[in-house]
């Protein structure tokens, strides 16, 4: 764990494995500039690395993309030996050549020599050492670094909610923006003057994850908050990820309607067929006279199965308690056989089934029908 603070130079840090350089040919001329000003150049002979300053004649070129990075990180840890700092923009660009390289081993060991140097770097190191830890996939890193600032401004914030989000960690985005309105809100009551704020990017991050899990409840919260609590006008980035937000939701909530939808069916035919099973046990035998269709009686038996009412009914008996009155309305006649099957199912279900037709209201209880057979 490495403790540092803004003003002290002495800190300890746990150590990482070390690359060893591939160095193929001999490689010369590599210059960083220190922050004393003082330029270092960079010669191999054997393997071995010697710093000394270079003459004025040189053809020495600045550290760039064209560098080796194993040849790169050991000047920059002999620097390090040697108690001399090199200017931000070269570890800017040493990270960003890692990035490329998508090599962890040679971030951290950036990581370990900018924490040799802490309190010679302002925060913007530290943001962009957040950033490539996560442009490396390693959002757990990046999180030690912003627990490690002491000091964070909002770009610190908005890297670490971008990143966690981006890397599949939504619920710990939301988190984290959660504690930075927090702290905002802690800082106003306290009247200090390190009040920081979410802003516009702050917002499309969260609103980002919040589309990512489809939690359409807090997006809604916190695009409403932009305007109402910080003042801050929506742009069309926001817009757009709140529209997509609410798309998924609706489509997530007619996929789950449409899935409950198609279970209840299959639980109502379930249902139906067991009523089936215990009507003919109570003397039900179908009337296949009802079907005008020329099929085989088994297939008449299977439409008269089938017939709206019974379907109501069964659905009905698996969404109510026991002894609850069912009203079914049906805008056609209902036909002789499921008046009989209705009568012979009122008496062991022991419930009321009201039903209307075109023709009037059938009461059915207790295996009795109060059209008495008559519609």
């Amino acid at each position: 764990m490495v403790h540092f603070s803004a003003m002290a130079r002495s800190i300890s840090f746990s150590s990482h494995p070390i690359l060893k350089p591939f160095i193929t040919h001999p490689i010369e001329n590599i210059i960083f500039t220190t922050l004393q000003k003082k330029k270092f150049l960079l010669k191999f002979s054997h393997q071995e690395i010697h710093l000394q300053e270079p003459k004025p004649s040189s053809n020495s070129k600045p550290f760039g993309p064209e560098s080796n990075l194993n040849l790169a990180l050991e000047t920059l840890e002999a620097m390090g030996r040697n108690e001399t700092p090199t200017e931000p923009i070269h570890v800017l660009e040493l990270m960003q050549f890692t990035v490329d390289s998508k090599s962890l081993p040679a971030g951290d060991r950036i990581y370990e020599y900018i924490m040799r140097f802490s309190s010679d770097y302002d925060i913007t190191i530290f943001n962009e050492l957040i950033g490539m830890y996560f442009k490396l996939g390693d959002y757990r890193r990046a999180g030690r670094v912003f627990e490690q600032m002491v000091c964070k401004d909002i770009d610190s914030w908005n890297t670490m909610i971008k990143g966690l989000s981006e890397n599949g960690q939504e619920n710990e985005a939301i988190q984290l923006f959660a504690k930075l309105v927090k702290e905002g809100n802690n800082n106003k009551s306290n009247n200090t003057n390190s009040n920081i704020s979410p802003n516009e990017e702050t917002f499309l991050s969260v609103l980002k994850a919040c589309e990512h899990l489809g939690d359409s409840e807090k997006g809604k919260s916190y695009f409403e908050s932009m305007s109402k609590d910080y003042g801050i006008t929506p742009s069309l980035d926001h817009y757009t990820s709140y529209v997509n937000l609410q798309r998924k939701t609706n489509k997530r909530v007619v996929s789950e309607k449409n899935r409950t939808k198609n279970l209840d069916k299959s639980l109502a035919y379930e249902k139906l067929r067991s009523l089936s099973d215990e009507a003919k046990k109570a003397g039900y035998v179908a009337d296949t006279r009802y079907v005008l269709h020329d099929i085989d009686e088994e297939a008449k038996e299977r439409a008269l199965l089938h017939h709206s009412e019974r379907l109501a009914i069964a659905y009905g008996l698996i969404r109510t308690t026991p002894g609850t009155t069912l009203r079914i309305i049906k805008n056609l006649r209902i036909c002789g056989d499921c008046h009989n099957f209705i009568k012979i199912l009122s008496k062991f279900e022991k419930r009321e089934f009201i039903v209307r037709d075109n023709k009037r209201f059938h009461h059915f209880k207790d295996g009795i029908c109060s059209c008495r057979d008559f519609w």
